[in-house]
């Protein structure tokens, strides 16, 4: 029997390594888009907490409501740049799980030529077996004919 020779091999391996790396980007995107979107739901929480103690105190004063409405102002500059990173960051996490669902699809085809050159080969060696013992049986049936004592 030959051996498989495998000439995929090494295309394989490199596909699986790409197709890791690609998965890896694409964990490393969805930990920052939770990092990005608990950062939203932090900053909302601090900024609710922080309106209603002032909203708490029993006398506001004229200042402390224009404070209020110029921190209300900049927390909702704030949380729009936010969910404007957060919006990029979902943007290149889509982005990147087509790029993995692609090279998951090439790895999968390369994979799919392999064993079926795998059971190319196996077809073949079977054959070659077949073929082999046929010839072997026939010589012997061939020799006890030739062959006057038996």
């Amino acid at each position: 029997m030959t051996r498989f020779n495998d000439r995929l091999a090494d295309v394989l391996e490199w596909y699986r390594k790409k197709c890791d790396l690609e998965e890896n980007r694409f964990k490393l995107l969805a930990e920052q888009v939770a990092l990005a979107e608990s950062q939203i739901e932090f900053h909302r929480t601090q900024v609710l907490a922080h309106q209603m103690n002032l909203i708490k105190s029993s006398e506001l004063q004229a200042f402390e409501l224009a404070a209020l409405g110029s921190f209300c102002r900049q927390a909702k500059k704030s949380e729009s740049r936010l969910r404007q990173d957060c919006q990029m960051k979902q943007k290149s996490l889509e982005e990147q799980r087509k790029v993995v669902l692609a090279a998951q699809r090439r790895l999968r085809l390369v994979e799919k030529l392999r064993d079926r050159r795998l059971e190319e080969h196996r077809y073949e060696e079977t054959r070659k077996l077949e073929e082999l013992a046929s010839e072997s049986y026939l010589a012997g049936f061939a020799r006890g004919l030739n062959d006057p004592t038996e």
